[in-house]
């Protein structure tokens, strides 16, 4: 998937209103991902995103830490100033929509570095 794609599938599954609101939306919650340490998993799934999502990864703007799903939806709301179910959502789509866009064998990887309580937000029903 192209950036294009990517963005359209977040704004689809997101049910946002524009491209710009989902894009914004991805880089924030894909900022906060590159910002979780997942055992250097982000470099191999950066390796098959389009550009522009894919640095997000690589070049986080905070110290990797190790966080799970209250810390990873907390730091994402208050970076998109919305309540914690809005969080939850974006993350949801944002995340589901990083997951289709990559091989099914990163999906796997990427499903396994992320802890329990996060892996369910990559996937779509």
């Amino acid at each position: 998937m192209n950036t294009d794609d990517v963005t359209d599938l977040v704004r689809r599954r997101g049910e946002y209103s524009s491209e710009d609101e989902a894009r914004r939306v991805t880089t924030e919650v894909l900022t906060v991902l590159g910002s979780r340490d997942l055992g250097g998993e982000a470099a191999r799934l950066a390796a098959q995103l389009p550009s522009g999502f894919a640095e997000l990864l690589t070049d986080p703007g905070e110290d990797a830490g190790r966080f799970g799903e209250d810390e990873f939806i907390e730091r994402l709301r208050g970076r998109l100033d919305q309540t914690a179910d809005q969080a939850r959502d974006a993350a949801h789509a944002v995340l589901s929509s990083i997951a289709e866009a990559v091989s099914e064998g990163e999906r796997t990887d990427f499903m396994a570095a992320l802890p329990t309580d996060l892996s369910g937000y990559a996937r779509w029903s």
